[in-house]
């Protein structure tokens, strides 16, 4: 009998010891499960294995493991793990606290439709915060976004920002739309709406790489947007997002300058002029083809060129009419020239009064020679 109890009592012992080494919790089963899962390559699992080693379910917290997790799953294109990523760095816990990261991290959730971070992407906007540039516009769009999808606290100060600034939500929310149908519906004409609104940088924050896409897209679906070359045309020639190349860029302006563009006309007019040595006969007939649609910088040009007899025969009386249409759009250069021309009697009646008052208006516009002839 003594025997047999010491047998059992050795049982146990060994019971014991096997379930105190053996044994395994469910979280530490599932921590285990999702390493192996992460592993092989499984995004979610990634996540679930950063949020265990945060929170000590399973295994040792640990800090280091739970960031290097929620990055791998970020990259992996997980957008929760991208989320949480930026609220790691907003918060300052696990790591030092980087508000710039942050806000990389939230944009990029933000853009994959991630809610949570398209309304902390808002309020990044609105403070600024990080990197962010301050733009209420933006802001108010990605809050827009948020409470498209029900997010409560979009839900919530979406109905603050209808209230305070009534005509801002409705220009952002109108923006938000034609945005929503461009990527639907790919419709050329909104596309390059859309662009002109990123290139502008009025409403949203600018952003040239996007409007150059949009460009790219209005063009190729429609051929006879001809701005929508000319836009590109100047990226090009300025090295704005893409890579600079003049030759593509003149190749765009011809194409448009073809479809009647006056932009388009007006620059490669002012290639002629300033040529070496110039074209003036190309110079003219381009400017006078630009004015005719009534755009004003070639209205000047023309009339400067009947001014002087360049590429084409000399006219004051011609030279007036160019210059007043153009300076009846505020274009400074040409109120100048004109306000000395009534001043001296150039092709019109002299008169002082009259010159005098369109040097003050070239003045108002900033004009530093109306300036300096008036200040005399």
């Amino acid at each position: 009998m003594k025997n047999f109890l010491t047998f059992l009592l050795g049982v146990f012992i060994f019971a014991g010891i096997y379930w105190f080494v053996f044994h395994k919790t469910p979280e530490v089963r599932t921590f285990e499960k999702n390493v192996l899962a992460a592993k092989q390559g499984d995004s979610q699992a990634m996540l679930q294995v950063g949020i265990a080693y945060e929170q000590g379910t399973g295994t040792k917290p640990d800090k280091d493991q739970a960031v290097d997790f929620y990055r791998q799953a970020a990259s992996a294109g997980n957008t929760a793990a991208t989320y949480r990523l930026a609220q790691v760095y907003e918060e300052g816990v696990l790591v030092p606290q980087d508000l710039e990261e942050a806000f990389v991290y939230y944009q990029l959730a933000a853009s994959q439709g991630n809610a949570q971070a398209q309304t902390a992407l808002s309020r990044f906007y609105k403070q600024p915060l990080g990197s962010a540039p301050q733009s209420d516009g933006e802001a108010l769009l990605w809050l827009i976004r948020a409470a498209k999808q029900d997010e409560p606290a979009a839900l919530q100060s979406i109905e603050a920002a209808q209230e305070q600034r009534p005509e801002l939500y409705q220009e952002v929310l109108a923006f938000s739309d034609l945005f929503d149908k461009t990527v639907q519906e790919q419709d050329p004409q909104d596309a390059f709406s859309l662009a002109k609104f990123y290139r502008s940088g009025t409403l949203i924050v600018r952003n040239d790489e996007e409007a150059f896409r949009l460009f790219k897209m209005a063009w190729e679906k429609d051929n006879t947007l001809s701005q929508a070359a000319v836009e590109m045309a100047e990226m090009y020639l300025l090295g704005e997002v893409v890579e600079k190349d003049e030759n593509k860029a003149l190749e765009l302006y011809a194409k448009a300058a073809e479809l009647q563009n006056p932009q388009a006309q007006y620059f490669l007019g002012k290639r002629s002029y300033e040529g070496n040595p110039p074209n003036y006969q190309d110079a003219f007939a381009w400017f006078s083809n630009a004015a005719e649609q009534g755009y004003a910088p070639a209205q000047y040009m023309t009339g400067y060129m009947l001014l002087q007899g360049q590429g084409t025969g000399q006219s004051y009386k011609l030279a007036v009419d160019f210059f007043t249409k153009a300076a009846d759009q505020d274009y400074a250069s040409a109120q100048y020239v004109l306000g000395q021309m009534y001043w001296k009697g150039l092709g019109v009646k002299k008169n002082i009064k009259t010159g005098r008052s369109w040097l003050e208006k070239a003045a108002a516009n900033g004009n530093a020679s109306a300036q300096a002839f008036l200040a005399d």
